[in-house]
């Protein structure tokens, strides 16, 4: 693989000044909503207390999967040849993570008190909730050991490096479980909400599906960011990963669509399927979109195409995204006199930190050292 030059300083695209303008607004308004608190900003309620930014949470958990899915890959399971592509999938983690904590302290109404969750006093060990927010808390850190090598090696600091590199199995494997642990508990949280979250998509499989969703959401993730980021820096691209990549993606996609249609069939939901409402077409297109095309595409000869793994990805995403919509909004709405739609300022500060999250990855890859040399890469 080539060794990535380093850019002129002109060298800077359009699109990196909307993002700059989307980010500072949406840092102006965060602060904004900090200041005079989640009535005036936002439309939640007693009624809807979950809005816009939770489900943008439980899209961008599974979609920076990719960092603990990649790692377990290439440290545990003998795939060296996912070496070379660690750090980018890492840095998308460490990205995703870090918009997830931004969005869940803006939700916090006391948030200046948001360190009980770590005070012994206040912990409640019996919620998903608490057990959540130390996993994320606990993974971020560990993502930031991952990824302070790219930044530390820039500026000179070669004996942390050394320590870090030393201990990357120790790193990475509490990664990998403190990852493995929070994805399913996200899905075991709403097993206490069968009185709310509709039939289709509530299931005792929950946890698991939480799970295998998040494991090719990242792989998905991981093939587009890295077929852009080589066309972007003008790499060689390596067809024999990607196609390994599209391989481990439709083992997951058949492992998810098995379990969802077993429970549909067990859990005797056909009838909701076919009934002509919006949850059963959602419900189809869902499916359809972000199962049966991603796998379609995977089990063709387009999997040893790099255009192949990357418009799976892309699907399996719109699906990810539309079913954590469904589990975290739509699908736990009532009937009644009182409804929820996101405030202007929820949305500007949510189009606000996932536009920064793009520049940051943006800056990162433009430059710091993401990939190895060719001579080192195989060690």
């Amino acid at each position: 693989m080539a060794t990535i030059t380093r850019p002129s300083k002109n060298d800077i695209p359009f699109a990196f000044w909307p993002l700059l303008a989307l980010t500072l607004l949406g840092i102006g308004l965060a602060i904004y909503r900090l200041v005079v608190g989640l009535g005036p900003t936002t439309n939640m309620s007693d009624q809807y207390p979950w809005g816009i930014w939770i489900t943008i949470d439980l899209f961008l958990i599974p979609f920076a999967g990719a960092a603990f899915t990649i790692s377990l890959l290439s440290y545990f399971l003998g795939r060296e040849d996912y070496h070379s592509i660690i750090r980018p999938a890492v840095l998308a983690g460490f990205l995703g993570y870090g918009v997830v904590g931004i969005l869940l302290f803006l939700d916090i109404g006391r948030w200046n008190q948001f360190y009980n969750i770590f005070v012994p006093g206040f912990m409640n060990l019996h919620s998903f909730l608490e057990e959540i927010s130390l996993c994320v808390t606990l993974y971020t850190l560990i993502l930031i050991l991952e990824i302070a090598p790219v930044f530390l090696e820039k500026w000179g600091y070669t004996v942390p490096v050394r320590w870090i590199n030393r201990s990357i199995f120790i790193i990475a494997g509490a990664g990998i479980v403190l990852s493995i642990l929070h994805q399913s508990s996200l899905g075991s949280m709403f097993l206490l909400m069968s009185h709310k979250l509709h039939p289709l998509w509530w299931t005792p499989a929950l946890p698991l599906l939480f799970y295998l969703q998040a494991v090719y959401t990242g792989l998905g993730a991981t093939a587009i960011a890295i077929k852009l980021i080589w066309k972007a820096m003008k790499l060689p691209i390596d067809r024999v990963l990607f196609r390994r990549i599209g391989q481990a993606m439709s083992i997951n996609l058949m492992l998810y669509a098995a379990l969802k249609v077993g429970d549909w069939m067990g859990g005797g939901k056909i009838p909701l399927l076919l009934k002509p409402d919006a949850f059963g077409l959602l419900a189809w297109f869902q499916f359809l979109i972000g199962i049966v095309l991603p796998l379609a595409i995977l089990l063709s000869k387009l999997v040893g195409h790099t255009s192949g793994p990357f418009w799976a990805g892309i699907f399996a995403l719109i699906g990810t995204f539309i079913e954590r919509l469904v589990v975290s909004w739509i699908g736990l709405a009532e009937p009644g006199p009182i409804s929820y739609f996101p405030s202007f300022v929820e949305i500007f500060i949510t189009i606000g930190m996932v536009a920064g999250g793009f520049l940051l990855y943006w800056v990162v890859v433009r430059y710091f050292k993401l990939f190895p040399d060719p001579d080192k890469a195989h060690a």
